[in-house]
């Protein structure tokens, strides 16, 4: 690996960790989960996901600084709801939540803005953009999801304001990813 090269990605984080860290101790005794099978996201390490940027020097990262300093926007107010998992409910490798629709709306509109920005520049994201927050991932076999997803579609687990985008840098470790920010641009 190349050393000027570093693993990045564009969030918006999650501020109100303690409601979205109660929802996963709730969910691990609901579940009876075991931390040997699945692991919860870090506290320090909870957000939205806008664009995976990969390994890229740091010309590049000066480039991706250049257009996000350009963005404007408002504060977004969300509620979280409704759980899913990815990529099925049958191969549940990762369980996320959402947000509410009108929420949704305005940050799926906060990610075209970010996306358009450097797309001119070589990035184009793989898939569409899906509001979610990462609560566990499946460390290994196979996890039983049942009714869950239904039990707990219709609740809500607290509200947040998105009011930054963060470019961040990703160090992945054996105790799992380290995420530092690059560069932050402010809600107006």
């Amino acid at each position: 690996m190349d050393n000027n090269n570093i693993r990045t990605f564009i969030s918006v984080d999650v501020t109100n960790k303690d409601a979205i860290q109660e929802l996963q101790h709730k969910l691990s005794f609901h579940a009876k989960w075991n931390s040997l099978k699945i692991k919860p996201v870090e506290k320090q390490n909870l957000h939205f996901s806008i664009i995976f940027l990969g390994q890229i020097d740091l010309k590049t990262v000066n480039k991706i600084k250049s257009r996000l300093s350009g963005l404007q926007f408002e504060p977004i107010r969300i509620i979280y709801t409704g759980l899913g998992v990815f990529p099925s409910h049958d191969f549940a490798r990762i369980i996320w939540i959402g947000t509410d629709e009108e929420g949704r709306k305005k940050l799926i509109g906060l990610a075209e803005k970010v996306i358009s920005s450097i797309t001119d520049i070589g990035f184009i994201p793989d898939k569409p953009f899906t509001p979610h927050v990462t609560l566990f991932r499946l460390k290994a076999g196979k996890l039983r999801i049942g009714n869950m997803l239904s039990e707990y579609n219709d609740m809500t687990f607290g509200s947040d304001v998105i009011d930054k985008i963060h470019l961040k840098r990703s160090e992945l470790t054996t105790s799992g990813p380290i995420y530092s920010d690059l560069f932050t641009v402010y809600a107006i």
